[in-house]
Formats: C-alpha cells, structure tokens, sequence
C-alpha cells in the first residue's frame, strides 16, 4: 500500500498492483517494479513513475512517467522522445544517440518513438500525448506518458521489436478513475 514520505507530502511509494501502468514486454513479466506517485496539494497535477529491472543476467531495464494535468500542460511536458533521457537517473552522465523519430500506435493511441544508443544499451524512448478536447484548448486537461525501454548491455534492438514493446504499454483496469486517461482492452 501507499506510504507518504512526509505527514503532509504529496509523493508516495505504490505497490505494483496499485499502479496505473502495465507494461506488457516479456522480458519485463517477472521483474521488479518501484512505482511513485506525486499529486500536488491543489489535486490538479498527478504524476506517476514506474521502473522495471529483471533479475538475473537479462538485465533489461525500462520505465514509464504518466503526467497529468485537470488544466492546461501537465508537469512534465516532453514533445520529443530524445528528450525522455533528462528525466531518469540511470541516464545521467551518459551521452545518447538517437535514431529517427518513429510513429506507431498503441492501445491507448498514437505514439512517437526513437531507438537510441545510450552508454552500452540499446533501447527505445517513447513519447505519447493526449487531451479530452479534439481541439487544442489551453485550459484543456492533458496528459503526456513518456518512458524508455534498454535491451541488456550490447544487445540488438531491430525496430520491430522496439515497436513491439511500444505496443505493450497500457492502463491496469481496475486502476483508479481517472477521466485523463484511456483504457486499455482486455
């Protein structure tokens, strides 16, 4: 269960089964998951990061940050993927190089993605972004879902299998109501 870091702190540890996002890669299914979940005192933006890491020699590493906003731009607010590195520690100090920008789509909708080199890992950095407006309305609600995904040191990462993780990304469906975001079929 959730735990705050301070008596009145808006941040808090989740537990896996209470976290919004699925990531359906296989090499992600027996992994350990640390989720974090921000809302700022006014209840309009929500943030929520998760980060996998498998056990054993796989070593591949991956996470996901849902930023949310009931008005306007949310928190984080990438516009694209290359700019997915700023936001994790395990890529500080490290120089990418990035790919072409790619476009796929998902269950929850269009998705921007690069494959990137970064340090000794090949992984692909994905961007996704919507309103509940068809018109862009400054004051509208937005949400940007933004993560990477790293094959274990000096492996290959041909693009269908990156698309192939970005079409494994998703919303648990029993995860809290949120009017922001899509659901993901069964």
């Amino acid at each position: 269960m959730g735990t705050d870091v301070g008596p009145s702190s808006p941040i808090g540890w989740v537990g896996k089964k209470e976290s919004r996002m699925i990531f359906r890669a296989p090499a992600l299914v027996q992994s350990s998951q640390k989720v974090q979940r921000f809302t700022d005192y006014s209840g309009r933006f929500v943030e929520e990061s998760s980060e996998w890491e498998t056990n054993g020699t796989e070593n591949t590493i991956a996470g996901i940050l849902v930023s949310e906003s009931s008005a306007g731009p949310p928190i984080t607010d990438t516009q694209d993927p290359q700019e997915v590195t700023q936001l994790w520690a395990v890529f500080r100090n490290l120089t990418p190089t990035f790919g072409l920008l790619k476009r796929s789509k998902n269950v929850l909708g269009p998705v921007l993605w690069r494959r990137a080199s970064i340090g000794t890992r090949a992984c692909v950095l994905f961007l996704q972004r919507w309103s509940t407006t068809r018109k862009p309305i400054p004051s509208a609600p937005v949400t940007n879902l933004s993560g990477y995904y790293c094959r274990p040191p000096g492996a290959v990462f041909p693009p269908e299998i990156a698309e192939n993780v970005i079409k494994s990304i998703g919303f648990r469906h029993n995860a809290p109501v949120s009017p922001h975001l899509p659901t993901t079929p069964k």
